[in-house]
This record gives C-alpha cells, sequence and structure tokens, in this order.
C-alpha cells in the first residue's frame, strides 16, 4: 500500500522527445519569426510588436481553459495523453504557415495573415504542450524521479536548441538558392516543414511510452471558468513559481527571438546565428546532467537560483565584450548555457505546488498549473520579442541596412544587457518560495496517506 507508483525508465528517457519535437517548431519560430516579419515580410516593427502582445492577451484566457478542459478529460488513453497525439499534426502544420508569405511589402492583409497563424499556432502549442507538461506530474510520486523526468525533458529542450539552431541558417540558405548570403522567404518555409515532418513521430514516441500513475483524489467538479482561476490565484506557491517563470522566460525565450539580430549586425555574420545559438544549448545538455545530484544536495530552490544568477553572469560578459573579440563572446556564451538547468527546477516546483494546494483544499489541478508553464514560455517570448524589437526600433534599427552605432550598442543593450537584469531579478524572486524538499516530501506522504484511508473506508 506505501509502495510508490513510479513511471517505467523508458518514459522517463523517452518523456524528453517531447519537448525535442516542440523546439523544432517553436523555437524555430521563437529564434526566427520575428526577423522573417521584419525583413522578409516587411511587417514594421510595432505590427509585430502588437501581433505578439494580441496572441498573448489570448493565451491569458487560453491556456487555463485548456489546463481545466485536460485536467477534466476522461478517455481510456488518461486525461493528458490524447491531446499530445492528436494536436501534434495540427502544431507542424500551423508552424509552417507562420513562415508563409502571400502579402508582402507590410500591407494589411500581411499583417491579418500574420497575426492568424501566429494565433492559432500559438493554440495549438497550448493544445499539445499544457497536457505535454502536465504529463510528468502524473507520471510518478516519486521526487527523485520527478527531476529525472523534468531533466529528460531539459535535455531535449536543448538537444532541440542544438539541432535547431545549428542546422537552421545552414538549411534556410540552401533552401533560398544558390549563392544566396541571407535566407529568402522560399528558406524560411521549407525550413520550417522539414521540422514539422521530425516533430510529430517525437510526440507520438511519449504518447506511446507513458503512463498516468497519479490520479486525483477528490472527484473533479465541472468547469468553471471562476473557480479554474480562483484555484490558480489561490495557489501561493503556484503564484510565485509562475512570477519566475514569467521573468526567467522573457530572459531566455525573449533574448532567442532577438539574438538573430545582435549575430547579423553586431557581429557581422548570417552564418555564425548557427555557433552563437549552439553554445548555450550544447551547455545546457551537459549542465543538465548534474542537476538531479544538486538537488538531491541543495535542493530545487537552491540550484534553480543559483542557475540564473550564474546565466545573468555569462550575458554580462557577452555584453561587454567589444563586437570583434569573439574569444570573449563564445565565453560568455558557454557561461551561459552550462548554467541554463533552472527548468526542470520549475516544473518540479510546479509539480510540489499542486501536491501542496491538493493536500489544502481536496482539489487537484494538473493541467491549469502545468499551463502556466506554458502561458509563461509565451509570454517570454512575445514580450521579449515584442518589446524587444521596439526597443531596436528606438535605437534607430533599419532593417536591410548598415547599422548605426547608437543602433548597435541598442542591440547589445535589448539582447544581452537587458536579458542580465532579468535573470537576476529572477533569482531573487525565488527567495519567496519556502516549501523545503523535505517538506514536499512530506505533503505527498499526507496525499497518499488520504488517498489509503478513502480507498480503505469505500472498500468496508
Amino acid at each position: 500500500m506505501n509502495q510508490k507508483k513510479t513511471a517505467s525508465k523508458a518514459a522517463v528517457i523517452c518523456y524528453g522527445f517531447g519537448d525535442l519535437a516542440s523546439q523544432f517548431v517553436w523555437t524555430f519560430v521563437g529564434s526566427y519569426l520575428t526577423i522573417f516579419y521584419t525583413d522578409v515580410v516587411g511587417l514594421a516593427p510595432i505590427a509585430v510588436s502588437a501581433i505578439m502582445m494580441a496572441a498573448r492577451v489570448w493565451d491569458a484566457v487560453n491556456d487555463p481553459m485548456m489546463g481545466a478542459i485536460a485536467e477534466r478529460t476522461r478517455s481510456k488513453f488518461g486525461r493528458f495523453r490524447p491531446y499530445i497525439a492528436f494536436g501534434c499534426p495540427f502544431l507542424a502544420i500551423f508552424g509552417v504557415l507562420t513562415f508563409t508569405s502571400p502579402f508582402q511589402g507590410g500591407s494589411s492583409a500581411g499583417v491579418i495573415w500574420a497575426a492568424v497563424t501566429y494565433i492559432v499556432a500559438g493554440m495549438l502549442y497550448t493544445l499539445t504542450n499544457i497536457p505535454y507538461a502536465a504529463l510528468a506530474g502524473v507520471m510518478t510520486e516519486d521526487a527523485n524521479q520527478r527531476n529525472q523526468i523534468n531533466t529528460s525533458r531539459n535535455i531535449g529542450m536543448n538537444l532541440g536548441m542544438v539541432i535547431v539552431n545549428a542546422c537552421s541558417a545552414g538549411l534556410m540558405l540552401k533552401f533560398s538558392g544558390a549563392g544566396a548570403e541571407v535566407a529568402n522567404g522560399k528558406g524560411y518555409m521549407m525550413t520550417a516543414i522539414v521540422y514539422g515532418l521530425i516533430s510529430v513521430p517525437l510526440f507520438l514516441i511519449v504518447f506511446f511510452t507513458a503512463r498516468e500513475n497519479v490520479q486525483p483524489t477528490e472527484k473533479v467538479k465541472p468547469f468553471s471558468f471562476k473557480e479554474t482561476f480562483g484555484s490558480l490565484v489561490k495557489n501561493k506557491y503556484l503564484m510565485i513559481v509562475t512570477l519566475v517563470m514569467a521573468i526567467q522566460m522573457t530572459a531566455f525565450m525573449g533574448r532567442i527571438a532577438v539574438t538573430s539580430f545582435y549575430v547579423i549586425y553586431c557581429l557581422g555574420s548570417f552564418t555564425m546565428i548557427a555557433l552563437i545559438m549552439t553554445i548555450p544549448s550544447i551547455g545546457g545538455i551537459i549542465g543538465s546532467l548534474f542537476v538531479p545530484i544538486a538537488a538531491k544536495k541543495i535542493g530545487k530552490r537552491n540550484v534553480l537560483m543559483g542557475s540564473m544568477v550564474i546565466q545573468g553572469i555569462g550575458l554580462l560578459v557577452i555584453y561587454l565584450a567589444p563586437f570583434d573579440n569573439i574569444t570573449m563572446v563564445l565565453a560568455g556564451c558557454w557561461i551561459f548555457g552550462l548554467f541554463n538547468v533552472g527548468f526542470p527546477m520549475t516544473l518540479s516546483m510546479v509539480a510540489d505546488s499542486v501536491d501542496y494546494m491538493e493536500l489544502k483544499t481536496g482539489l487537484r489541478t494538473d493541467g491549469t498549473a502545468y499551463a502556466t508553464y506554458g502561458l509563461a514560455t509565451k509570454f517570454g517570448n512575445a514580450v521579449g520579442g515584442a518589446v524587444g524589437v521596439l526597443l531596436l526600433g528606438a535605437f534607430g534599427y533599419v532593417a536591410n541596412a548598415e547599422q548605426t552605432a547608437g543602433a548597435l550598442k541598442g542591440i547589445n543593450i535589448v539582447v544581452n544587457l537587458i536579458p542580465a537584469i532579468l535573470f537576476f531579478l529572477a533569482a531573487a524572486a525565488c527567495l519567496l518560495w519556502n516549501i523545503t524538499d523535505k517538506d514536499a516530501e512530506d505533503i505527498r506522504r499526507q496525499l497518499k496517506e488520504k488517498a489509503a484511508s478513502r480507498n480503505g473506508e469505500a472498500g468496508a
């Protein structure tokens, strides 16, 4: 009766394939869509910013709703797994459509097309990835295995970023035609097609290997918009980790959205995008191997805090590096990347907050809680990208032109200095979290005792 329900070794390893698949779609969108809109489609920076911000306003409503729907789903495949299988093909399709441009020159039709395809792609990311994220919290009751599952996800995420960032520039140039020095519309679209075709089978591997071993201890109530949002707001630890994630993701994903501007215009090479954007991901894979051990020794919160502080230091090194000092730039990239290990900790902390809320109220909200992670990811990507591109315009950036000294300095500030400050702020926000790993284990023990008692009464 006291034996913990755990996931299989294959499920732990294969769980990371889901985030690997996500990166083929969403990292490509996050890394290149902003510059695709400005330099290929011809949209004004303010139009790009408006599209991204409008999408995130809708996500603030859509994501928690999707989480609530998923956790109320009952099927022979479980609550969350069906959405992974059925959502991934449509996510791949709209990942491609965001990089199509039937209307050129920044026309109103072009703005509408961009807005619709981007918003729908975001909704499909929600449909697939919120259930995927929630799955980690219900695959096992063991805290150490949860860390392993989320570490597997982090490795998949960083491996996906390595592949996407290493291959994208070359693929786009190849598809753009012989002699192309920068990618054209065809180059972007064909690369998106390749990545979409790869992502679908990876998602399906997760669907076939994972199992939902943790079930709610109370009967799930009918969906209520008010109660769904109320349960999120009342969970103070979920709110804390959401704050941390929102700042963290704005720094990380927002930076990805504008890094290509820094590489192309400050460092002066389109092809160096692969190197500059791949190093942090390789570093993250290496660093992630040590996360479960570190978390066991010093706790999840402390690993998260320390990683973000050192990431901020790495970005300061890049910011202070002269544009022609590539050695110093690369050193900063390695420092930033080796400590890009905070995401497994935030995911495990979300699981702890779900357990805390279930003990306090009897309501288990895996779907809506993990919706905050997906929302924070998209919030960071959009806000970082939207604000970033506006700031670039304010500093004097002009698409497809030689930039002024002021514009180059502004690009450096937006890409490196501002994210560094945000990482420091996110680390400080971690001080609000005061559930120790021992406390979290005790909460899970109490939940199991309550479930056993309830089952005993039912069988009497």
